[in-house]
């Protein structure tokens, strides 16, 4: 029903191909459209294409590990960030505050400024606060890198083997990792003069600069193992008869928490409502994110119905921002036809 209208896309040059999967309450549409590839060689796409999910990280990766700690009793949510990372300089900041991107940090840093790891996390400890902590909603890459510095250090572990034993293995994500080995099965990302074609490795910079794993971005998932993690979702973090994660928290996932001055909804790690992502056809009770490179997770709770769109559409330049305008006419279509079915 809804090939059709992705390979459209692809004509458009909204993105060189994607993958797709939509799913309504027991039953699931996947398929693959257009290219993984275009420069150097054209590769047509597959089912089975990697794709960076650059900050669809955030609620794979980091939120689910933040809620296991909340659930293991191990934090809480109004913890002041500087008990697990001394060198943060705010005393107000807490992990309630990263999660809900109400901390006050700048959306992002000029990663020139930095040469390699050590002047990166100097450099994001010595940033000044962008806005007051609290008086607004501005989504920031820092927050969750802050995130991945607590897990790690509760862990005491480095974020992608803690992913790995606490998320990856236990949902059966077999193909989602950071840093991946089978970077042939990678969709290519931008085209740069530093680094030329990114392929298999993160492409956000920041990322790329903390050796590819980062609590912001730098996971690589299939549209399978994305599949599985959405039914975990749907199914109140069952997993056919064992729990991944309690129902309560769950909840919390979909609970608006904060607002901000555009009137931009947030709960835990995830953006929540009607967005310029979901567009206007599912219930406020969902949730949403995206990607960077052209990544799209909604998941609508009341109406069971879920959309994910994994795409590599900065490829071969950043500058194609046909998706980002298109976002909610894509979710339209696509909640229009399962609402009302």
């Amino acid at each position: 029903m809804f090939k059709d209208y992705f390979e459209n896309l692809v004509k458009l040059k909204v993105f060189p191909g994607c993958n797709y999967a939509i799913i309504y309450k027991d039953k699931v549409e996947i398929d693959s459209v257009g290219f993984r590839s275009l420069i150097p060689n054209l590769e047509k796409n597959d089912v089975n294409t990697l794709y960076d999910l650059a900050s669809l990280t955030k609620v794979l990766v980091t939120n689910v590990l933040i809620t296991k700690l909340l659930e293991e009793n191990k934090i809480k949510l109004d913890d002041k960030v500087n008990e697990y990372l001394p060198k943060f300089k705010y005393d107000n900041i807490t992990i309630f505050h990263l999660l809900t991107h109400s901390s006050g940090l700048i959306a992002d840093v000029n990663w020139n400024l930095v040469n390699d790891k050590k002047e990166l996390i100097k450099f994001l400890y010595n940033k000044e606060l962008y806005y007051e902590t609290d008086s607004d909603v501005i989504y920031s890459d820092l927050n969750f890198i802050f995130l991945g510095f607590i897990i790690e250090k509760i862990y005491d572990k480095p974020l992608d083997i803690v992913a790995s034993e606490k998320i990856f293995k236990p949902l059966h994500m077999n193909n989602t990792a950071f840093n991946p080995i089978n970077k042939e099965l990678c969709a290519p990302t931008e085209v740069t003069q530093e680094r030329g074609v990114v392929r298999g490795v993160v492409h956000d910079e920041k990322a790329y600069m903390l050796d590819g794993v980062c609590g912001a971005a730098g996971a690589f998932s299939n549209i399978f193992d994305l599949v599985k993690f959405v039914n975990m979702v749907l199914n109140d973090g069952m997993i056919g008869n064992k729990k991944f994660i309690d129902k309560k928290y769950i909840d919390l996932w979909f609970k608006p928490l904060v607002i901000g001055k555009e009137k931009n909804i947030r709960g835990l790690g995830w953006g929540i409502g009607k967005s310029k992502t979901t567009g206007s056809f599912c219930s406020d009770n969902t949730i949403y994110h995206t990607g960077f490179t052209g990544n799209t997770l909604i998941i609508d709770r009341d109406n069971k119905v879920a959309f994910i769109q994994l795409s590599n559409r900065i490829h071969p330049t950043r500058e194609n921002k046909l998706l980002i305008k298109k976002r909610k006419y894509i979710s339209n279509f696509i909640f229009k036809k399962q609402v009302n079915i």
